[in-house]
């Protein structure tokens, strides 16, 4: 059975009519701090200082990160279940260590321990107070993928978006080591050619979802590439694809 496991730097839910729904959660999941999800029990997201040791088998979600190197866990801290490290990209290593900065993930959280279903990071854009995260499955079944966007107006005004057609975002995926796009989501699909203004008021979010029922790939990891396809826009959100 061909498995796909997809880590991202961030993460990005689009539709194929581009026009999207809003809400403020994650994934439809409370976001906790992992102070916050002490005691807790459900489908949350914690965000978090990302730690990992391998080696003695330590997955963790930490409060924050403490000064040294490597880097330690500071407590408190949720224990995972779910990722394969190596597979991050953006993660830094030293000394049979593991960590990364700001990382969101959803999942079942029992007893302290966070079963990991989908990984999120974000990316921010300072000038416009716009923020682009991008949720993609830790595994997902033998054909499909489901891709989820989050557009947030972290700013303290409204901020206007423009989309030139009906698409709202875009995913590409290339070989890493030749360059070449091996996918693209918008490929093969066609879209409203008709100009969409959609004006973000300070703290809300447009969510989207990018939906494929057969990613077609073979076997390996493949570089990810994800944009909002909207005027202004927080830049690219960048990540790896691992068909198993």
């Amino acid at each position: 059975m061909k498995r796909i496991a997809l880590v991202a730097c961030c993460v990005l839910l689009l539709t194929a009519c581009g026009r999207g729904d809003r809400q403020g959660a994650v994934g439809g999941a409370p976001l906790l701090t992992p102070a916050e999800a002490e005691g807790r029990s459900g489908t949350v997201a914690v965000q978090g200082f990302l730690w990992a040791r391998p080696t003695d088998g330590r997955f963790r979600l930490c409060d924050a990160s403490l000064e040294s190197f490597p880097p330690q866990c500071g407590e408190p801290a949720v224990e995972v279940t779910g990722i394969d490290i190596t597979e991050v990209a953006g993660v830094s290593f030293g000394e049979n260590t593991f960590w990364a900065e700001a990382v969101r993930a959803r999942g079942t959280l029992t007893d302290g321990t966070l079963a990991v279903e989908a990984v999120e990071l974000n990316r921010r854009d300072a000038t416009t107070g716009l923020s682009f995260r991008v949720i993609v499955p830790v595994e997902v079944g033998d054909n499909s993928v489901d891709f989820v966007a989050l557009v947030t107006n972290s700013s303290t005004g409204p901020v206007d978006l423009r989309f030139l057609t009906g698409q709202s975002a875009e995913v590409t995926l290339q070989d890493p080591a030749t360059g070449e796009s091996v996918y693209q989501w918008s490929a093969d699909r066609s879209f409203d050619q008709a100009i969409r203004d959609v004006t973000l008021a300070a703290g809300e979010t447009l969510r989207f979802v990018l939906d494929e029922p057969d990613v077609g790939l073979a076997g390996g990891a493949y570089d990810l590439s994800a944009q909002l396809t909207a005027t202004p826009a927080p830049g690219t959100v960048v990540g790896r694809l691992v068909v198993r």
